[in-house]
């Protein structure tokens, strides 16, 4: 057998090797928790209170917040994981709806000793997971930063059809472009995790977003909204009124609580932890500073 095609075998072996059980190829970066007969990932970095806890959008594992984890833990303990199928996490059981995963993150949390309060910062798809542990947790949450979070109405809203299947094209709400850039083994091997867990929390987005519309209303805590600048519909005959109720579901998301902010990342698009990483960071130092003097 040519060298070529053995290291393409030992590849794809190592991926399905590792689909169900994350492993440590590549090293774990964080702690892997049991949290009922599986496994998640988390990284902690900094110390102090109140902790930020960070989930992120359709189709990012935590490296996506590395580098604003790494600025955030200049000033407090922050942490970032994977849910369950990304990263280094083990998969999960299904269906991957909100509900399911933010109880995995209250597990992981208890089972990571992490003390409160919390700041939750949730993108995207993260912001469903994060209402719900928020609602779920009222008294240990100090504060939530909400980075074009998704909203409960928006697939009706902007007549969106969800995809029952994550094939690497872009969904402008809920999923980051593809990279073009050559990627080593063991990042393709972290790429294709996260397209299959994407998968399976998709085929649950509408339960996913019943879930939210049934919430008890939130805890009263600061809250900010992020919100991109840049379309993600620009070219398209119907983009600039797509857009408009795009400004209006953040708006409502900004009302969730009496004590908002509302804020915009003009030269961003979805991935504003990517295009504007330092608006979020300045938001949720603000925050930290405001629940340190609350507490």
């Amino acid at each position: 057998m040519p060298v070529k095609l053995i290291t393409i075998v030992f590849v794809l072996s190592a991926l399905l090797t590792n689909m169900a059980t994350a492993g440590q190829y590549p090293k774990a970066p964080g702690v892997r928790y049991d949290v009922g007969g599986y496994k998640l990932h988390m990284l902690c970095k900094g110390k102090g209170v109140p902790t930020v806890l960070i989930d992120t959008g359709l189709g990012d594992d935590s490296t996506a917040w590395f580098d604003i984890q790494n600025d955030m833990a200049k000033t407090t303990q922050t942490c970032v994981y994977d849910r369950a199928g990304y990263g280094w996490s083990d998969t999960g059981p299904q269906p991957r709806t909100s509900v399911r995963i933010a109880n995995e993150l209250d597990i992981l949390v208890n089972k990571a000793k992490l003390q409160g309060p919390f700041i939750l910062v949730g993108h995207s798809f993260g912001g469903y997971n994060m209402r719900v542990f928020a609602a779920n947790n009222p008294d240990d949450v100090s504060g939530i930063v909400l980075v074009d979070a998704s909203h409960e109405n928006q697939y009706e809203q902007l007549n969106i059809k969800l995809p029952q299947n994550y094939d690497r094209k872009r969904n402008i709400i809920i999923l980051p472009k593809p990279s073009s850039d050559l990627l080593t083994a063991e990042q393709s091997m972290l790429k294709e995790r996260a397209i299959n867990a994407a998968r399976t929390e998709i085929s649950s987005l509408y339960q996913s977003a019943l879930q939210v519309k049934h919430l008890e209303h939130l805890p009263d805590v600061p809250l900010v909204v992020i919100s991109r600048g840049q379309s993600e519909w620009r070219g398209q005959k119907d983009g600039e009124s797509r857009e408009k109720i795009w400004v209006h579901l953040q708006q409502e998301l900004w009302k969730l609580t009496p004590h908002s902010q509302h804020l915009f990342a003009f030269q961003s698009g979805h991935d504003i932890h990517l295009h504007q990483p330092d608006i979020i960071t300045s938001a949720i130092v603000d925050m930290v500073s405001t629940s340190q003097v609350m507490h």
